[in-house]
């Protein structure tokens, strides 16, 4: 095959990409296409954070692509048209891409299937996660709805689906001189304003694997050797003060790193790891990763979640309606200190802790008692990481309408949430200042304060920091009886 396209999608990476690998092997020449699709990045929800993620890992790739004698073809409209302009400039054999699983991607890539069929071969490939689609089923054949036998049987399949060799080199990946074919390429964007220097970035390949041998160890004698992260994982994920997570979702979600590179990097860390507690850190590490896949196929065969409630019956609850209750939440204006420096933690760096995504939107749907979609909206607007089925997934879960929910009379409450990971309140200290000379006796109870220390400290509840937006024990009740249906 003379020449191949490969359109650059949430792969921006040159190691273990499946398609980009494939089409090397097949064609005598390579060329890679990005394209700007208006609809994604000009969206009046688009996130900023995750635009300049993407924009960082764009110039990476190109990067990378101009050191091995290719070039990123940079182009901007409506996919199925430019695609189409690019074919017929290089008289391209074929199309390869990875395939993708979101309601958007679902439709775009079938109108791509549909509007170039009559001129160029299309190849897609599996890539985002590790198994797709319908790829687990259960004995009797139907999706899985419930992670735990999900995930035994991801366990006992993986063997035979992921080496667990470490990553080739880039030796075998042939790219062409895009620059010879003289094809128009629009420049990368600028990163906006204000994100250049963000705790995300540089975003990119290069980051990204910096990033997982911090977290996962080092992947080969010739690296040094440290205590990586993921041994202590499974006793750390949840305290936000600790630096206990791998923060590698970002990179996940565009595809600076794959799946599988994170899974290799895991079972070797287990293999390295010399207690069992540390074996266990990486085994949680793993467990994260099969929800992934687990959302993925929950979006793929069940695609209504995007829009509705995954259990029927909790089709007719009754939210509340509580601008003002909303935008208090939005600003980390609650009175519940987790839960108010959980939102200013997301308002000011585009991320979240997990511990914390999991109490918020607890908070949001059971004492506040509002919609989950409107939660899951906010959170789809500032996340850098900003992914349509963990997010969706996450959401439901906490908001008991979903797959494999948490039971909805389990209910979390903010305060001992708080008290239990973080109990010396550092983390509220950090993103809530108002709060920093508070003793840890009243760190999550601020309210509970004696008047007098209050004045005292200088902080009056109320005025310096608002008091409760609910009564926890009354907004549980209500709760209860609202999904009672």
């Amino acid at each position: 095959m003379a020449t191949v396209i490969h359109w650059f999608r949430r792969d921006l990476r040159l190691l273990d990409n499946t398609a980009l690998t494939e089409a090397t092997r097949q064609a005598d020449q390579v060329v890679g296409l990005f394209i700007l699709d208006p609809k994604l990045i000009e969206a009046p929800r688009v996130c900023q954070a995750r635009l300049a993620f993407m924009y960082s890992s764009l110039a990476d790739l190109s990067a990378r692509l101009a050191k091995r004698g290719g070039r990123l073809i940079v182009r901007e409209g409506e996919p199925v048209a430019e695609l189409r302009k690019a074919v017929e400039e290089l008289n391209a054999g074929a199309l390869y891409f990875n395939r993708d699983y979101t309601s958007y991607a679902r439709k775009r890539d079938a109108e791509v299937e549909a509007g170039l069929a009559d001129l160029t071969k299309i190849r897609t490939f599996k890539d985002l996660v590790i198994f797709e689609k319908a790829e687990l089923l259960t004995d009797g054949g139907s999706p899985y709805t419930v992670f735990t036998p999900y995930k035994k049987r991801w366990l006992g399949r993986i063997g035979d689906s992921v080496a667990t060799r470490l990553d080739p080199e880039y030796a075998s990946l042939k790219l062409t001189d895009a620059s010879a074919l003289e094809m128009v390429s629009l420049p990368i964007p600028a990163i906006p304003a204000g994100y250049e220097d963000a705790f995300f970035m540089p975003a990119g390949e290069e980051s990204g694997r910096k990033r997982l041998a911090h977290f996962a160890g080092a992947l080969s004698a010739k690296e040094d050797a440290h205590h990586p992260p993921i041994e202590d994982y499974a006793e750390q994920r949840n305290f936000p003060a600790e630096e206990g997570t791998s923060r590698l979702s970002a990179f996940l979600r565009f595809g600076a790193l794959s799946p599988r590179q994170c899974y290799r990097a895991a079972v070797n860390a287990r293999e390295l790891a010399s207690r069992v507690a540390q074996q266990d850190g990486c085994d949680a590490w793993i467990g994260e990763l099969i929800w992934r896949d687990f959302y993925y196929q929950i979006m793929w065969n069940f695609p209504q979640v995007a829009r509705q409630s995954f259990q029927a019956r909790y089709s007719q609850l009754k939210w509340a309606d509580n601008a003002e209750h909303f935008q208090a939440w939005c600003e980390g204006q609650t009175g519940f200190p987790i839960v108010d420096a959980g939102m200013r933690q997301l308002k000011a760096i585009n991320w979240m802790h997990n511990r914390l995504r999991m109490i918020t939107a607890s908070f949001f749907t059971k004492d506040l008692l509002l919609d989950w979609r409107l939660g899951e909206r906010y959170f789809w607007q500032m996340l850098v990481d900003g992914d349509q089925p963990s997010n969706n997934g996450g959401w439901q879960w906490s908001a008991s309408t979903g797959t494999d929910a948490q039971p909805y009379f389990r209910i979390f409450n903010p305060t001992s949430q708080g008290q239990k990971f973080d109990p010396t309140g550092a983390f509220v200290r950090r993103w809530v200042p108002e709060l920093a000379k508070v003793p840890d006796k009243y760190i999550h109870e601020p309210s509970t304060m004696p008047r007098a220390l209050q004045e005292h400290l200088g902080v009056i509840i109320g005025r310096d920091y608002p008091l409760p937006l609910v009564d926890h024990k009354l907004a549980r009740e209500k709760a209860l009886l609202a999904y009672k249906i």
